[in-house]
């Protein structure tokens, strides 16, 4: 019998593996033993039994089951065991029972206990594994505290987060231009993301194995999603709700912008995340080492939130020069230009990236020179085209857009111009399209009854046509008898005048 009180413990406490684990381990080597040993592992049992002192479960034994059988009947020497065998171990045994055999572990072959060592060590290092990367994951998303451990030779640090074996890694990309970092320096970091990495091992064949390997930790300094950590855990209004942080855009190490809401009329939600004489922003930005964070009010209205955006500098007005490419100008007095473009352009760039827009900052002067230019190109534009191309151009953009020669344009049948735009935003221009929708179709993509009803009794057939006994359809060109309300052929439905 094994007494393994000792190493049971250390198992227990040290690797903080389940008791439960780490006897079934126990049990999962030496049965692996027995089998490279015999050839099968289908008799052999293992017990636990109290340890030297007293602990249950802290000893072990392997037995060896065999079946008792007359010398004629004895051919399994791994399984059975002559009667005069067996009587020579336990008395009064008899041919048809069976006998558990104890087994000294140590009489095993060297390499049967060096493989059940090695797979017992592969189980532990699993366990663990799998153990590290459901404590790291709950980091996922979150501000920790590290420490710097090494640098490594690509720029790379290792930082400790306390979790035993495993560090976690600070890649360039994640390091703020700004700041310099110190071994055994206690930061906070944002993690980014936890996964399971694979090792890449060469076999025998020349051919890369791949196995699983440690978990993967990756910190960040200089996302903005660091800085939105830092943001919420400072103001105690986005946690409770009264305050949201819609949208963030970061130039690490030069400055950050975010956009904040509330729902709340009697909360104001630059000044509750600023805090009182800026208290609560500094505190981020001395984080940050000193980098530049502008809390702006987030606006429904685009043009309000750009100008908002443009923060510290002050706009005049803001007009938009293209709504589908989402472009405008923003207007300033000639001594905000320089700070609503900022060194470098970052000041712009950033109110770019948080309202995604393509802003332009000009003085009035270079937005009226802008509007004559654009109107000298229209005019002279105009010079050079006659009614037949104007006309062509028409047809053009109705063929880009995808309208068939044989079909009638939308525009063509009398509805109302609002409607027209509104079928046109979901992407129907003719009424053949709107016939290859049925009402659920067009009421989801936000149609009313009466919309819908409004074109279907756009279609309609004339007294001329009902007298001439039929009529054809003028979505699929069926030919119909007169009178037909619906046409069976694509659906659509019909009133005579």
């Amino acid at each position: 019998m094994l007494d393994l009180t000792d190493e049971i413990n250390s198992m227990i406490t040290e690797r903080h593996m389940d008791e439960e684990k780490v006897l079934s381990l126990i049990r999962d080597m030496l049965v692996s033993a027995y089998k490279r040993k015999f050839g099968t592992d289908e008799n052999a049992v293992v017990r636990f039994f109290p340890g030297k002192t007293g602990e249950e479960n802290r000893a072990v034994e392997i037995y060896s089951v065999k079946d008792v059988v007359e010398e004629e009947n004895w051919y399994d020497r791994v399984k059975q065991i002559p009667v005069d065998e067996a009587q020579a171990l336990v008395e009064g045994v008899e041919a048809g029972d069976s006998l558990e055999i104890p087994l000294d572990p140590k009489n095993f072959e060297y390499s049967a206990v060096q493989s059940a060592k090695q797979r017992s060590q592969q189980v532990v290092k699993e366990y663990n594994t799998d153990r590290v990367y459901v404590d790291a994951k709950a980091m996922e998303g979150k501000l920790v505290i590290g420490e710097i451990k090494k640098a490594t030779r690509n720029g790379d640090y290792l930082v400790n987060l306390n979790l035993e074996d495993t560090d976690a890694i600070f890649p360039v990309r994640g390091q703020s231009p700004r700041e310099t970092y110190e071994i055994q320096e206690k930061l906070k970091f944002f993690v980014e993301k936890v996964d399971k990495g694979e090792e890449s091992r060469g076999g025998r064949d020349g051919k890369d194995r791949k196995r699983k390997g440690g978990v993967r930790i990756l910190l960040s300094r200089a996302s903005k999603e660091f800085v939105k950590a830092l943001i919420e855990n400072e103001v105690p209004e986005i946690s409770s709700g009264d305050v949201e942080i819609r949208a963030i855009a970061r130039h690490a190490g030069i400055r950050t912008k975010v956009a904040v809401d509330t729902r709340k009329t009697d909360v104001d939600p630059v000044g509750s995340t600023v805090g009182k004489a800026g208290t609560r922003i500094q505190t981020v930005m001395t984080e940050c080492e000193g980098e530049k964070i502008d809390v702006v009010r987030y606006s429904d209205d685009p043009l309000v939130f750009i100008a908002n955006a443009l923060i510290p500098a002050q706009v005049k007005r803001v007009v938009t020069i293209d709504p589908s490419t989402k472009h405008v100008v923003a207007i300033v007095d000639d001594n905000q230009l320089g700070i609503a473009i900022g060194q470098g352009g970052v000041n712009v760039k950033l109110a770019k990236m948080l309202c995604d827009w393509n802003i332009e900052v000009k003085t009035q002067d270079q937005f009226n020179e802008m509007e004559e230019t654009m109107e000298i190109y229209r005019n002279v534009d105009n010079l050079f085209k006659s009614e037949e191309e104007t006309d062509e151009e028409i047809h053009l953009s109705n063929d880009e857009i995808g309208i068939d020669p044989d079909d009638t344009p939308l525009t063509d049948i009398g509805l109302p111009e609002a409607l027209v735009e509104k079928l046109h935003n979901i992407d129907i221009w003719s009424i053949q399209e709107f016939f290859d929708y049925n009402d659920d179709e067009l009421r989801e993509a936000g149609l009313t009854d009466d919309e819908i009803s409004t074109v279907r009794n756009s279609v309609e057939i004339t007294e001329e046509e009902e007298d001439g006994g039929s009529f054809e359809c003028p979505i699929c060109h069926t030919e119909l008898p007169a009178g037909t309300e619906v046409c069976p052929n694509c659906g659509a439905e019909f009133e005579f005048e």
